[in-house]
C-alpha cells in the first residue's frame, strides 16, 4: 500500500532519541520532510544528519522545551517556515518516567503535577500550536505517544499523565474532525530503544521489568520493536487513516509492557 506520505511534512517531538528517532526515520523513508524537536540541541543535529543522509529528505532540528508555551509556539512557527506547511504532528516529547511504582504515601502533588505538565499539558501545547496550520489546509494528522500505564496499574502519576493524554486526544479529535484532522493515541509496550536500559536500571519496579522487551509477557511472544510502533504511526499519519480518530491503539503484542 502506498501510504501517500511522499511530500508530506511532519513534526516529531522527542525526535532526537528513542522512539521519536525511529518514527522520524520511518516518516522520512516514506518521503516526508521532518522537523525533529527536543531540548538536546547537539543530539538533534547529529540525528538530523543521520536521517537525512539515509533517506535524502529534509530533516530539520529545532530545540524547544515542551513545558514552555512560548518556546513550543516558536518551535512550531519555525517548523512551518522551514517546511512550508505542517501536515503531521507526532507528540512524543515527554521523558520516560511517571514515578514508577511509588506507593500512595510517596506520590506527592508535585510529582503528579509535574508529570501532567510535561506530558498531557505539554502535548496539548503542541496541538494548540499546530492546529491553526492544519485548519487552514483542512488536513492534519496528530498522533500522541502515551505509555501503557494509561491502561494498567503500576504507577499512579504515570497512569494519570498517560490517561489524561487519551482523554485530551479524544476531545480534540471531536473538535477537529470536521476539518479533516484526525487525532489518535498510540500506547507502546515493551519496546527496547537505546535509552531503555537507563531508565529501567533506576526503576523501582526492577524485578517486574526483568523481562522487559523480551516478549515474555505479551501474546505474540517476541519483543516489540521500534519499527512495529513506527509502522502503526505511519498508517495513522497517512490519508488512508481518515476514518480513524479519537482512538487509542495499543502496540504491545497483547501484553501490558
Amino acid at each position: 500500500m502506498d501510504l501517500q506520505l511522499h511530500g508530506k511534512t511532519a513534526i516529531v517531538t522527542g525526535g532526537g532519541s528513542g522512539l521519536g528517532k525511529h518514527i522520524a526515520l520511518a516518516l522520512a523513508e516514506e518521503g516526508a520532510d521532518v522537523v525533529i524537536a527536543s531540548r538536546d540541541r547537539s543530539r538533534l543535529g547529529r540525528v538530523a544528519h543521520q536521517i537525512a543522509d539515509a533517506t535524502g529528505r529534509r530533516v530539520i532540528p529545532i530545540a524547544y522545551d515542551i513545558t514552555d508555551r512560548r518556546l513550543v509556539a516558536a518551535m512550531v512557527d519555525a517548523a512551518a517556515r522551514e517546511l512550508g506547511r505542517i501536515d503531521i504532528l507526532v507528540n512524543n516529547g515527554a521523558p520516560a518516567g511517571g514515578g514508577g511504582g511509588l506507593p500512595l504515601a510517596h506520590t506527592t502533588d508535585e510529582l503528579v503535577l509535574e508529570n501532567l505538565d510535561v506530558k498531557s499539558v505539554g502535548y496539548l501545547r503542541c496541538i494548540r500550536a499546530v492546529a491553526p496550520h492544519m485548519l487552514r489546509q483542512r488536513f492534519g494528522r496528530i498522533v500522541n505517544i502515551a505509555g501503557m500505564a494509561a491502561r494498567y496499574s503500576g504507577a499512579i502519576a504515570g497512569g494519570m499523565r498517560n490517561a489524561a493524554v487519551v482523554v485530551m486526544a479524544k476531545n480534540v479529535a471531536d473538535q477537529l474532525g470536521p476539518h479533516g484532522i484526525a487525532v489518535t493515541t498510540v500506547h507502546p509496550g515493551g519496546i527496547w530503544t537505546d535509552e531503555s536500559s537507563d531508565w529501567i536500571e533506576n526503576d523501582r519496579r526492577g524485578t517486574r521489568l526483568s523481562s522487559y522487551g523480551e516478549g515474555d509477557e505479551n501474546a505474540i511472544r517476541r519483543a516489540i520493536t521500534p519499527r512495529d510502533l513506527a509502522n502503526v504511526v505511519l498508517f495513522l499519519c497517512s490519508p488512508h487513516a481518515a476514518a480513524v480518530t479519537g482512538e487509542a491503539i495499543s502496540v504491545a503484542g497483547g501484553g501490558e509492557y
